[in-house]
């Protein structure tokens, strides 16, 4: 079974997701107690959106092992962005709760908690997903967003500079790193962090209007229009 797992695995992450699918439905027939399948199943419908489905695919997983740390961080998943936060929360505490060195459990309570306006409670797990995974750039990003809507500005540089020293074409990062150097008004940094961002990215929309409006900032009007 695991060689044919793995073919499943190999599509889905090909973008492949539909055979994904029929090929794990195809396999649940053939082996029915297999908690793992049903978890597959279950990304697969979240990757075609069809994310009611998900959810039961990740609960019936979770009845075959209720032990099952992915499967309940996935069904997370799919509850947060069925927008039902609160009980994606208890999700992938329950996640924790099995496995407490899962970073990215911890990531996605950061996300919902930030989505509750949690912020403090939001930084902690982020906080947290980072002891456990020093390399993770997009805890490092959410970080810094959410140090930035704390008000927490010159933490929030350090930590978007982190990540763009591990990662340096993350485009976002440039974009959000740029956005908190012009509120600090240094509006040169943000310029450049915006240019890095539209390199990395040419079709940054928000990128080209923050150019912009940081150009106009700086009087610098004719290279402003350019960039709407």
């Amino acid at each position: 079974m695991q060689t044919e797992i793995n073919s499943v695995i190999e599509l889905y992450s090909n973008g492949q997701i539909q055979e994904a699918l029929d090929s794990v439905e195809v396999l649940i027939k053939d082996y029915p107690n297999e908690a793992l399948l049903y978890n597959v199943s279950g990304a697969c419908y979240a990757g075609l959106g069809q994310l009611d489905v998900a959810v039961k695919r990740y609960e019936q997983a979770l009845e075959i092992k209720p032990d099952y740390a992915e499967a309940h961080n996935n069904l997370g998943n799919a509850l947060k962005e069925l927008d039902q936060l609160d009980t994606a929360l208890k999700s992938y505490e329950k996640a924790l709760g099995i496995k407490p060195d899962f970073a990215e459990a911890h990531y996605n309570l950061g996300i919902t908690h930030q989505g509750l306006n949690q912020l403090d409670t939001a930084v902690k797990h982020y906080e947290q997903a980072l002891e456990i995974k020093p390399d993770y750039t997009e805890a490092f990003n959410n970080l810094g967003s959410a140090l930035n809507e704390l008000g927490q500005l010159d933490t929030a540089v350090k930590s978007y500079e982190k990540i763009l020293s591990v990662k340096p074409d993350f485009a976002e990062a440039h974009y959000n790193l740029a956005v908190t150097l012009q509120e600090l008004n240094q509006l040169d940094d943000a310029v450049r962090h915006y240019e890095q961002a539209l390199t990395i990215k040419p079709d940054y929309a928000e990128a080209h209007n923050n150019l912009g409006i940081a150009h106009k900032e700086l009087n610098q009007l004719e290279t402003a229009i350019k960039c709407y």
